[in-house]
């Protein structure tokens, strides 16, 4: 049994006036001993009942056999109306008590909203206190780098005394290789230069390529042009070179057509 059909067939006032069959008052009885809401209806029932009792036995004292009329006895009728309101009382409790309920409910439902928005706006707030801390960082690696090109620019720029150079002269009558000559690095990084002497080619333009051991390209400088002393002058940072053994190939460059092999020098580079 359950409390839609309690309220609807008026099983509560049912039972305490007898009116349930045998079979409907022992299943109201199990439920209502375990029931607080439906023991407290039972007890307002039997209240009013008994307060209807006493009232009927007061008019019979007073007025004999004659049946109470409501309308003519205005004690009997405001008596009746306190009975029924005090038998209502529990049903009211009840009320206020889901109302409240209610309300806590709400207002419990209100405050985990308003703390799951706080704790969202925390984690965005952490997330973008993050990400401004590693652009700081990344604006400090770059501002570092570029200080650094800077001192290297600065120091580029400045007047190259003592500058290493090596003289590359071809050999009398062909491409055979020459003498192996030595470069040794500077101690602090910097540039080298080599001095490059095609001998009899005379080419608009010339190609050098510096080679290692193992034949890997090291550098490569196009377009060249000869000098006043018909040299070729190619400047080399000492920070692309490590010691080992190289070869320096000169090509020509014609107006038209492939370039043209014009000197071959071998070198070697110590530190």
């Amino acid at each position: 049994m359950n409390h839609q059909a309690i309220d609807s067939g008026n099983i509560a006032e049912r039972y305490v006036t007898g009116r349930l069959s045998p079979e409907e008052a022992a299943s109201f009885e199990e439920h209502y001993l375990d029931c607080p809401s439906c023991c407290a209806r039972v007890e307002a029932a039997e209240r009013l009942q008994r307060g209807l009792r006493r009232l009927a036995e007061e008019a019979a004292v007073s007025g004999g056999s004659r049946p109470i009329s409501w309308s003519r006895s205005p004690r009997v009728a405001l008596a009746a109306a306190a009975l029924i309101a005090v038998a209502l009382v529990p049903a009211w409790l009840e009320l206020g008590e889901i109302r409240r309920l209610r309300s806590d409910l709400d207002a419990t439902r209100e405050t985990l909203a308003r703390t799951r928005t706080e704790n969202g706006s925390t984690e965005r707030l952490t997330a973008v206190e993050e990400e401004l801390q590693r652009t700081r960082r990344d604006l400090a690696a770059e501002a570092a780098k570029r200080e650094a090109l800077a001192r290297e620019i600065s120091a580029d720029r400045q007047p190259q005394a003592n500058l290493p150079v090596i003289a590359l002269t071809p050999v009398r009558g062909g491409l055979e290789d020459g003498p192996v000559r030595t470069l040794e690095l500077p101690e602090k990084p910097g540039w080298v230069a080599f001095w490059v002497e095609p001998g009899d080619a005379d080419f608009p333009a010339y190609r050098a390529t510096l080679r290692s051991a193992q034949d890997v390209v090291v550098f490569q400088a196009s377009r060249l042009a000869l000098n006043d002393l018909g040299a070729l002058l190619v400047t080399v940072h000492s920070t692309s070179l490590s010691p080992g053994d190289y070869r320096l190939d000169l090509d020509g460059l014609p107006a038209n057509g492939a370039p043209v092999p014009a000197g071959r020098f071998p070198l070697r580079i110590t530190k």
